[in-house]
């Protein structure tokens, strides 16, 4: 007797049969029901994982954490500059953790001079500014403010996000804010004129597209608060005497590997080269760096403006106000390479590890060329199912090369101009272009791009700054300015 065992495997439920095949009949028969795995959010609507709210809740605690971290840092300088009345004692009680009063014991401050400071209105401070003389703890209030408000930043490789450019519901996107801004004025001021003044009693106010005016409700960029910050400080630093002062600050290095080895060597020498053999100290495989700077470059990064276009140039992420956290880094992800990982066994935890080079990023020049062969090679046409000669093999690389989207075989087909022979893919089967490929090499003649190509490609891909990329394009290529940024543009 021969049996025949069914299943119906379901969401959250499998479903199972035993059929006895000579008879045709059904011995036995079943259902088990399991929780599902997802939320479900009713008809409609998208399922979510079952983790989704513990890690959008996750999110947001280090969010509070990372912006209560960078007030902090703020308020440790601003405190011994003399530009906010707060002791160093009430802010370590903020900050440190007291393990006999627990979470009760980390308060924000609540010293009255410091209550009396927060309450000075920003807005009316951040336009008195390019008007008027400060005090060291007006400018402080100002600069406590940029930290809590610093505007939305892209990077050079991010895309411009349509809801935040042109905004959504009634919240006004950035290409009206700097409408309203125009060339004289600063956000600050902008932002100020909008309020109501002090004392007076509300009245509703909307704008020409009937949406309530108000200072807040609409999406800024971070390059906005880094030019007021920029025209504050030329009209407050010199009377307040802040331009001659300078900071020490230090930078940590940590070496992977042995100390001694060809590539630490390297990265020690561009050190000293870089700030000099005497500010650098060299503990274990710790490289801790000293370096002077001024008080400005620390407050808001290193800011250069074009007087004509009023563009900023560059500007330093690594500063107090306009440090972005970088993204974490998730190579630790990446699998190693089939054809080259090694199984070790590690002594340090006990456990066999694999090691061996990563696969490299599927925009790589090498990469796109790859898979591109591997399509051509496994191409069969014909009756007897024949490979391509060498020039219909070239005539499709040429194709794949010019396309930067997917596209249908049918393309290729076409090309090979063979539109009645059989193939043993699909006309409508999607292949891959080769982007990166398609947009650099247009960018440069062909001999510098076949001698650098992947110098190219390192330069376009891990550049986050657009002002420095173009002044690696200038030394590297020498291309003229103009025609530096048109390629750094054009490739974007």
């Amino acid at each position: 007797m021969s049996k025949i065992l069914g299943l119906d495997l379901g969401v959250n439920s499998i479903g199972w049969a035993v059929v006895d095949d000579e008879k045709a009949s059904i011995i036995d028969c079943g259902v088990r029901i399991f929780p599902e795995g997802v939320e479900n959010l009713g008809q409609g609507e998208k399922e979510t994982s079952k983790n989704a709210q513990r890690r959008e809740k996750r999110q947001l605690r280090r969010h509070y954490y990372r912006k209560r971290l960078s007030k902090i840092k703020l308020l440790e300088t601003l405190i011994p500059l003399k530009m906010c009345p707060l002791s160093l004692n009430s802010l370590k009680k903020w900050k440190n953790w007291n393990n006999e009063l627990k979470s009760d014991g980390r308060k924000f401050p609540n010293d009255p001079e410091f209550i009396e400071w927060l309450k000075m209105n920003p807005y009316a401070l951040r336009k008195k500014a390019l008007e008027e003389d400060l005090s060291l703890e007006q400018l402080g209030r100002i600069f406590y403010h940029f930290i809590q408000r610093r505007g939305f930043y892209s990077s050079r490789k991010g895309k411009d996000s349509g809801k935040i450019y042109q905004g959504e519901n009634n919240t006004i996107g950035i290409l009206e804010t700097e409408k309203e801004i125009g060339y004289n004025k600063t956000l600050g001021t902008t932002l100020y004129e909008m309020i109501l003044p002090e004392h007076q009693t509300y009245i509703y106010r909307t704008d020409e597209n009937r949406r309530p005016l108000r200072a807040r409700n609409r999406y800024t960029l971070r390059e906005m608060y880094v030019k007021e910050f920029h025209a504050i400080w030329e009209k407050q630093a010199p009377h307040l005497g802040l331009n001659d002062k300078t900071v020490t600050i230090f930078k940590s290095f940590h070496l992977s590997g042995n100390n001694d080895s060809e590539r630490n060597k390297q990265r020690i020498n561009k050190i000293y080269l870089q700030y000099g053999i005497e500010n650098v100290t060299i503990t274990g495989k710790t490289i801790k760096v000293a370096q002077q700077i001024s008080l400005k470059t620390l407050f808001g990064g290193r800011i250069e403006i074009n007087d004509e276009t009023h563009e900023i140039l560059y500007r330093s992420q690594d500063s107090l106000l306009f440090w972005q956290r970088p993204l974490r880094s998730q190579k630790h992800l990446l699998s190693k390479c089939t054809f080259e990982k090694r199984i070790m066994f590690d002594k340090t935890t006990n456990k066999w590890i694999e090691t061996g080079p990563t696969p490299c990023p599927i925009s790589h020049p090498d990469f796109e060329l790859y898979r591109a062969w591997q399509l051509i090679n496994n191409i069969r046409y014909g009756r007897k199912e024949q490979p391509l000669d060498a020039s219909q093999r070239q005539t499709v690389l040429n194709v794949i090369s010019y396309q930067d989207k997917v596209f249908d075989f049918k393309v290729i087909i076409d090309a090979l101009k063979l539109q009645n022979e059989y193939f043993n893919y699909d006309a409508d089967q999607k292949v891959s272009g080769c982007p990166t490929i398609k947009k650099l090499k247009s960018l440069f003649p062909t001999e510098i791009w076949v001698q650098n190509k992947h110098e190219i490609w390192h330069d376009f891909m891990f550049f986050e700054d657009e002002e420095l990329l173009t002044q690696r394009l200038i030394k590297k290529y020498h291309f003229t300015e103009e025609k530096a940024q048109k390629k750094r543009k054009n490739y974007t």
